[in-house]
């Protein structure tokens, strides 16, 4: 008798141990799921197909979803706000006792939440077999599901409405411009959406309703993917369904907006986790807008491939989302015309933003227009017809096949200091053939990467299959062989830190971002010659690589990491890409050489120019940079992945391009460099003397909130026209107290309402010529950016807001 109830005391003592090592489906009231058990603490469906929890997008950083479990890479499903990823240490999803379910940050701060409302009487949430993460009632109703906010993909038995949308994700995790919903007229379509661009371009646009077989202004605006790989919608003629190559039953599928903006279904191949397409929306990829991003232009050569036009040059190697810019932009600023010439592109055109539409005019005349008008990039020119389509914004750039479209010639508006000869213009000369459109009833064999197209191959194109196959094999067997001996070699030859530097470039080979020796950075710079500045951080040269590029070559001081953990930093830092932050190349880590390779910026910095008396910044360039910097400092605050706090925005850190747009230098360098000397942390005290925020100074945590106090610094020397230290200097002063005043002496001006006082403020040497809205709004700003209380400070995405609302008034008063 004692034996049995010695065994059902320690039967008993493991029950929580088996229990917690079980996969569970149901978190109940007061549960938490966290993130630094990703691994473990997860939701798991019953039938164990889909899992939800903490999913690794970047080092420390992880988004709250539900994946396919036993997929290649865990494919993701659903995302709760990937615009805000949370940190890796304490995080957590929590069922409250109110019946919310809400994700925390590592601080605490609320990312999201989902609740069924005051009197659901939530009391557990529950992953299904379906994929579905719901959240249901004592009486088992469901009250909260995550079918009904899709993030990019639909599964089956997941129902798209009128109220409902999938958006496309981005290589960095954070929702894309491109869109799968039903539109006003109740027609499911693929839409490209951002500031600049809002089209439909799937089903085709040039065609009518009747002639892409879809119905207009039904009432109903439902669809959805059933089991079987048929996806039906209510504007489809007697809801006819989009079927799937491998159509039945036992296979799992999704429905996913790629991140190249096509729409494709996926099929699981249990086997190995790989997933298979069996439906595309578009055959053809230069059709999909956006694909080449602005100024971009898609050939099929055969493939689809993005080139940019002559004249311009890709905006960020390696992300074509991102388009291409022009190597010399057309000022319209100037008093006289700028002279332009017209390059012909046979066969091209940017479809839409055209400015206008002239019918029966003379090329000549075509080219008049667009030259007369500065905003014309180009214009298209329809021979036969005497079509004119002049084009202020080019994009969705394509070269279409001839012979057909054959007459349509693209005329690009370049300045005449370009210099395009011996540029020649690429043409897509290869017809798209069968074999780039999806044969849907039957499924490739093979999953080609990363967004696979689906065909079915004639027997006469077997035949030369098999051949090139062969060919193609033998070819690989060579190589292998010759690689393998030059790597037997290598490994003879050299020593162990060599071949670390070896495989190092096979690293650099996959990234944008680059290792740069430093023998290569002492030839760019010749010899560290050209000194552009110095400060905090270290020093900068000026270079030029081995491909003609200027740089600035900034030699790092003070770097606390090690090896390892230098170059994860600055790897983070190199994802970063914002247009009003400096763009980081690469870097430079060998022996005690730490460097950053980054961008070379024309005009300098703000601070060379605030410095100068001779240097005349008009208003509407200082309202620019104002919300170019806070647009750059919104980016690292509230978009990127890791959070960034800069931690010294000054005039020395703010560098002008030749348009005087502003771009932030030295961000991300707080975590890398220890200033002092010692090891200090982020709770030390960092910055320069007039821009530093009172809680460095109370031993206070640190917050984005210490850059809001230092743009609020930077804003009063844009009014001013001068430096703060100056204005200490000369008060004989602290600059603190003298801010104090400053600010006390704004607040009671914009409390009196008078405009009189309010110009007394702004730079005298504009004389009066400034918009007073736009003043005023900066005053503002610089007083609530520089209270000493950090909470009653405004967010940088919050003081964007109000910059934009005071950009739409541009009158001077």
């Amino acid at each position: 008798m004692a034996t049995f109830f010695t065994i059902l005391l320690v039967l008993l003592s493991l029950l929580p141990l088996l229990s917690s090592a079980a996969p569970r489906d149901t978190l109940l009231l007061g549960s938490s799921l966290s993130v630094e058990k990703d691994q473990t603490d997860v939701l798991r469906s019953q039938d164990g197909t889909f899992t939800c929890g903490f999913y690794s997008i970047y080092t420390n950083a992880f988004t709250f979803s539900i994946w396919y479990t036993n997929s290649a890479n865990k494919t993701v499903v659903w995302t709760a706000d990937r615009g805000r990823p949370v940190h890796a240490r304490g995080a957590a999803v929590t069922l409250q006792k109110g019946g919310a379910l809400v994700l925390t940050d590592y601080d605490g701060a609320v990312v999201w939440q989902a609740e069924g409302g005051d009197s659901a009487g939530v009391q557990y949430a529950q992953l299904l077999d379906t994929g579905n993460l719901v959240m249901k009632n004592s009486s088992g109703i469901v009250v909260w599901q995550s079918f009904d906010s899709p993030t990019d993909t639909l599964l089956p038995t997941q129902r798209i409405t009128a109220s409902t949308k999938l958006v496309s994700t981005t290589g960095l995790h954070v929702p894309g411009h491109n869109i799968f919903h039903f539109t006003d007229t109740s027609i499911l379509s693929l839409m490209y959406d951002d500031a600049d661009v809002h089209e439909i371009y799937w089903p085709d646009p040039d065609n009518g309703e009747y002639e892409n077989n879809r119905n207009r202004y039904n009432n109903t605006r439902f669809g959805g993917l059933d089991d079987t790989g048929n996806f039906f919608s209510s504007d489809l003629p007697n809801q006819q369904a989009l079927v799937a190559s491998d159509q039945g039953l036992g296979i799992k599928r999704r429905l996913t907006l790629d991140p190249d903006g096509n729409l494709r279904l996926y099929s699981l191949n249990s086997s190995d986790g790989r997933w298979l397409v069996s439906w595309i929306a578009m055959s053809q990829p230069c059709n999909i807008h956006g694909f080449c991003g602005p100024n971009g232009i898609c050939h099929y050569l055969p493939a689809p491939t993005c080139l940019c036009p002559p004249g311009y040059a890709m905006s960020n190697p390696g992300n074509w989302s991102q388009g291409c810019r022009p190597l010399v932009d057309i000022n319209c600023t100037v008093e006289q015309v700028q002279p332009v010439k017209f390059l012909p592109l046979p066969g091209t055109d940017y479809w839409g933003s055209d400015q206008m539409h002239v019918d029966q005019v003379s090329l000549q005349a075509c080219k008049n227009i667009c030259r007369s008008d500065c905003t014309c990039k180009g214009f298209m020119y329809q021979q036969g017809s005497g079509s004119c389509y002049p084009k202020s914004f080019l994009f969705n750039g394509k070269a279409f096949t001839p012979p057909r479209k054959a007459y349509r010639i693209m005329y690009l508006k370049l300045p005449m200091s370009v210099n395009i000869s011996g540029i020649s213009v690429a043409q897509t000369n290869v017809l798209v053939s069968r074999k780039y459109h999806p044969d849907c009833r039957q499924m490739s064999k093979t999953l080609m990467e990363p967004f696979p197209e689906v065909h079915k191959a004639s027997q006469g194109e077997a035949k030369w299959f098999y051949f090139y196959g062969f060919a193609g094999a033998i070819f690989v067997l060579e190589v292998f062989s010759i690689a393998s001996v030059w790597w037997f070699v290598l490994r003879r030859e050299l020593g162990a830190s060599e071949i670390q530097a070896v495989e190092e470039g096979y690293k650099v080979l996959t990234s944008n971002f680059r290792r740069y020796s430093y023998k290569e950075l002492v030839k760019a710079t010749r010899n560290f010659k050209d000194e552009l500045g110095r400060g905090g951080s270290g020093i900068v040269y000026k270079g030029i690589l081995d491909d003609s590029r200027e740089v600035a070559v900034k030699m790092l001081e003070n770097v606390r990491q090690c090896e390892e953990e230098f170059q994860a930093e600055l790897r983070i830092i190199g994802r970063i890409n914002h247009m009003n932050l400096v763009r980081i190349w690469g870097f430079c880590s060998e022996s005690c050489h730490r460097m950053l390779v980054t961008e070379y910026i024309e005009n300098g910095s703000l601070a060379n120019i605030l410095s100068n008396e001779t240097i005349l910044l008009e208003w509407r360039q200082r309202f620019n940079i104002a919300l170019g910097v806070a647009k750059g400092l919104a980016y690292l605050h509230h978009e990127c992945l890791e959070w960034v706090i800069h931690c010294d925005v000054k005039p020395e850190n703010i560098l002008l391009d030749q348009n005087l747009e502003p771009k932030i230098a030295d961000f991300g360098l707080a975590k890398l460099l220890n200033r002092g000397g010692t090891n200090q942390n982020v709770s030390r005290v960092r910055g320069t003397i007039g821009y530093i925020a009172p809680e460095w100074i109370s031993s206070l945590k640190i917050t984005a909130k210490v850059d809001v106090y230092s743009y609020g610094v930077l804003l009063l020397e844009l009014l001013l026209g001068k430096r703060v230290l100056d204005l200490a200097v000369g008060a004989d002063e602290e600059v603190h107290k003298v801010l104090r005043k400053l600010v006390g002496t704004l607040a009671d001006m914009l409390d009196r309402k008078e405009p009189s006082s309010i110009a007394e403020v702004v730079d005298c040497r504009l004389n009066g010529q400034f918009n007073y809205t736009q003043v005023r709004t900066l005053i503002r700003l610089s007083v609530s950016c520089l209270d000493e209380d950090r909470n009653k400070r405004p967010t940088m995405e919050s003081i964007v807001q109000m910059l934009l609302l005071a950009d739409d008034s541009r009158s001077i008063s």
